[in-house]
């Protein structure tokens, strides 16, 4: 479960801040009952920049459950080698910033992304393909305005999931697309995933935009994702109460195997609470000896699972894990812990009829 939110949220900005679209305004609302209208038209799109992006990064950078803020550019060009202008996305950022945020090196094959300079771009591997390009080479970026970059190909990277974005410095991607100074998002990434709802209504109403959670557009992937979390706590308690009627059966089958042994100890005077407290203690030394033993064989099952290996879907990546486990103490301590107990309130049943047993019915 962590393996796969990971993989979902680790390349996406938790919250992404813009500038909201304008809602159309009704006929009613323009108190003008000469025209009528059969439907409402929403406005063409139209550019939209975040002015006080340095008031905004400052202000969201204070609140709770934030790691990192980053003021992005994005838009559209054309990369070309030659005659063969293709479609791009271009984002253009601060790279430490960026690689908290939505992490690049990471996914980097070759060259770099910290310390890009203003005449360097970091490329995709398929865009690389396309052009037929490598790192060191320069490549034309033309944008929809006439503005035209020879840039050199500083770092080339391969995220898995097809022909991906460009990267520029901040400033360069400003300039390139006629931003001014202003960006048109601001990137916020949070320590807490799944708390981002409260975050942008507070991010809303402290300032003029609109901050859109990542939830918004993954709500199918949340809702796996708390069905995924129910079902293994769910397959953990019936498997808790399975083992609990196993081991009372087993302690039941003890005390008939021990009838006589119970009988010869109440004929000699031993009383109900000293015949009961001998099975709970038996039940408790098995709880303690087989949850101990199963924490140990779990956790070495779990590290030999974790040596499994596949080739990675990126080029250039190290293997990933067959089926990405982690040993987690507390989970380990955990279930010892519902073991133990749980074995022991099996072990009152077979204990309650081992205390009442007549010896004289035992003896006969």
């Amino acid at each position: 479960q962590a393996n796969i939110t990971k993989l979902l949220t680790e390349s996406i900005p938790h919250i992404t801040i813009k500038v909201a679209d304008p809602k159309p305004k009704t006929l009613e609302d323009l108190n003008n009952p000469a025209v009528t209208s059969s439907q409402i038209e929403q406005q063409a799109p139209q550019l939209k920049l975040i002015d006080d992006w340095e008031k905004v990064v400052t202000t969201v950078s204070s609140l709770p459950n934030v790691k990192a803020v980053s003021p992005i550019v994005t838009g559209q060009g054309f990369a070309s080698k030659g005659a063969n202008p293709l479609g791009v996305s271009v984002i253009g950022a601060d790279p430490a910033l960026q690689d908290t945020v939505t992490p690049v090196t990471p996914d980097l094959i070759a060259g770099k992304y910290q310390g890009l300079g203003s005449d360097d771009i970091v490329i995709d591997s398929q865009l690389a393909k396309d052009l037929n390009v490598s790192v060191g080479e320069r490549i034309r970026l033309s944008s929809s305005t006439g503005v035209s970059l020879s840039l050199n190909i500083a770092g080339i990277y391969s995220s898995g999931r097809g022909r991906g974005s460009v990267y520029l410095t901040l400033r360069n991607a400003q300039s390139f697309l006629g931003y001014g100074t202003s960006v048109n998002a601001v990137y916020v990434k949070v320590s807490d995933i799944y708390d981002v709802d409260s975050l942008s209504n507070t991010i809303m109403a402290l300032m003029p935009y609109e901050a859109r959670p990542w939830t918004a557009d993954f709500g199918s992937f949340l809702s796996q994702m708390t069905v995924m979390g129910a079902s293994a706590y769910l397959i953990s308690a019936f498997s808790l109460i399975a083992s609990a009627f196993s081991i009372a059966a087993v302690l039941i089958v003890s005390v008939l195997q021990k009838s006589q042994q119970i009988g010869i100890l109440k004929s000699m005077g031993a009383r109900q609470n000293q015949i009961l407290r001998i099975f709970v203690y038996e039940g408790l030394g098995v709880a303690i000896f087989g949850s101990t033993l199963g924490a140990v064989i779990g956790m070495l099952v779990v590290y030999l699972l974790g040596l499994l290996t596949r080739a990675s879907t990126q080029p250039g990546k190290p293997p990933e894990q067959l089926f990405p486990a982690q040993i987690l103490p507390t989970y380990i301590v955990l279930a010892v812990l519902a073991a133990i107990v749980t074995t022991v309130f099996a072990s009152v049943l077979p204990a309650r009829r081992a205390a009442k047993l007549n010896p004289v019915d035992v003896m006969r």
